[in-house]
C-alpha cells in the first residue's frame, strides 16, 4: 500500500485520551500511512490491547476527546481529516482487489507446480483487500528445505521468459524453507504482514507458519485467524511436481541450491553496488532458509512514518 503523509494538530488534546482511545489512535495513525481507514472490527483485529470489544472501541470513537481527531465515514473510521477521501479511496480498491485476486489465485495454481513449491501466499497491499491502479501481485512462497534457490531461479526463469517479466502479476520477493518459518525481525510492520497473509495454497502449511509467529498477539493480542478472508484453500501436490522434482533430490541437489545462492548474492552485489553490505543484506537476504529481494527498504520507512505519527500527536 501507498503511503501518505499525515500532520497532527499541535494543540490535539491528546493527553486527555482514555488508554483505549490512545490505543484506537495507534493503530488508525498506523493505516493512515497508507491512506487505508478501517472499520470497527479491524481496529479491534489490531489493537495493540485487549479486554475490550468491537462495540465499546466504536462508543470510544464517538466519545471525546477522540471524536475530534478520529471520523466515521460510511462505517470507515480515519483521521477527521481524511475520513472522506481515505473511505472513497479505500471501496475503489477494494472493487480492483477483486479482480486482481482472481488473477493471483490463478497465478497461484500456477507456482504451486514448479519443483520444490510447498506453499504459496499473498502479501503486500492485496492481502489487506486493496489493490491501487498499480498495483501488483507480491507472493511469499515456502519451499522445501535445502532447495529454496532451485525453486528460486526455476520461477524467476519462467518469469522472464513465459510471463515477459511481469512484475504486475508476478512479483516475487520473499521465499522461506519449511523448516525455517519463523519471522526474525519483530516490529509493527512485519507483525502485521504476517497477521494479513493470505494463504492461495497449503493450509497445513499456513497453519505452521502462524504457530512459530505467535509473537505478534504481542502486538494484537485479539487477532485470530478469519477463515471468512481466506477462502478454499488446496493442500495436494501435483504428480508433475513429484517427477520433475527427481533429479534435484539427491546430495548433487544440495550442492546445486548452495551455488545458485552464491550466484545470486553476487549478482545482486554487481548490480547493486551502491549499497553497503550491511543494506545489500537487509534488502536482498541470501541464506540457504530465506530470499528477499526488495529493491527499497520499504519497512524502515513505514517504520520512521509510523514513529513520526506518535510523536506528533504526542502519544509515541
Amino acid at each position: 500500500m501507498r503511503s501518505s503523509s499525515t500532520t497532527g494538530p499541535q494543540d490535539s488534546p491528546t493527553d486527555t485520551l482514555s488508554p483505549l482511545q490512545r490505543d484506537i489512535l495507534k493503530t488508525l495513525l498506523y493505516f493512515d500511512i497508507f491512506n487505508h481507514p478501517l472499520t470497527v472490527e479491524e481496529i479491534y483485529r489490531f489493537l495493540p490491547s485487549n479486554s475490550t470489544s468491537p462495540s465499546t472501541i466504536r462508543e470510544a470513537c464517538h466519545q471525546q476527546p477522540l471524536s475530534t481527531l478520529v471520523k466515521e465515514d460510511e462505517g470507515f473510521y480515519a483521521l477527521r481529516a481524511n475520513a472522506a477521501s481515505t473511505r472513497s479511496e479505500r471501496r475503489i480498491k477494494e472493487f480492483n482487489a477483486r479482480r486482481l485476486w482472481k488473477v493471483a489465485q490463478w497465478m497461484g495454481a500456477i507456482i504451486s507446480h514448479v519443483p520444490f513449491v510447498r506453499a504459496v501466499g499473498i502479501s503486500g497491499e492485496l492481502s489487506k483487500g486493496v489493490a491501487g491502479a498499480k498495483a501488483d501481485i507480491d507472493f511469499f512462497i515456502i519451499t522445501t528445505a535445502h532447495r529454496l534457490w532451485i525453486c528460486r531461479t526455476l520461477l524467476i526463469l519462467i518469469k522472464k521468459t513465459l510471463l515477459l517479466n511481469s512484475k504486475k502479476y508476478f512479483c516475487l520477493n520473499l521465499f522461506i524453507s519449511e523448516d525455517h518459518l519463523h519471522v526474525e525481525v519483530r516490529n509493527q510492520y512485519s507483525a502485521t504482514e504476517v497477521a494479513t497473509l493470505r494463504p492461495v495454497r497449503n493450509m497445513f502449511l499456513y497453519d505452521r507458519y502462524l504457530e512459530e509467529n505467535v509473537w505478534i498477539s504481542d502486538f494484537f493480542p485479539n487477532w485470530k485467524k478469519s477463515l471468512s478472508d481466506i477462502g478454499s484453500v488446496s493442500n495436494s501436490r501435483s504428480v508433475l511436481q513429484r517427477i520433475l522434482e527427481l533429479p534435484f533430490d539427491n546430495m548433487a541437489g544440495n550442492k546445486i541450491d548452495t551455488w545458485l545462492m552464491n550466484r545470486w548474492r553476487n549478482l545482486w552485489r554487481r548490480r547493486y553496488p551502491h549499497l553497503n553490505e550491511e543494506q545489500r543484506d537487509r534488502l536482498f537476504r541470501c541464506r540457504s532458509f530465506i530470499s528477499t529481494a526488495y529493491g527499497e527498504d520499504f519497512l524502515s520507512k513505514v517504520i520512521d512514518s509510523y514513529n513520526s505519527r506518535l510523536r506528533k500527536f504526542s502519544i509515541g
